[in-house]
């Protein structure tokens, strides 16, 4: 009787696998984005700093 135990019990993990599988995914792929963003960082940050501003060094000054 022991072994049909234990195949009832791995019978509910075989069927919860479709489930949680995409959560897994959804998940890593937001860790990945959150990960490259603050890799980034500053980078991203200063470039909008300079958008703001009216341009880089090498843009022409805007008359008013």
């Amino acid at each position: 009787m022991s072994a049909a135990g234990g195949i009832l019990a791995t019978h509910p993990l075989i069927t919860a696998v479709p489930f949680f599988v995409p959560t897994f995914i959804v998940v890593a792929v937001i860790a990945v984005v959150i990960w490259r963003d603050r890799r980034r960082g500053d980078d991203t940050r200063d470039d909008a700093r300079d958008d703001a501003s009216g341009g880089g060094p090498h843009d022409p000054p805007r008359e008013p």
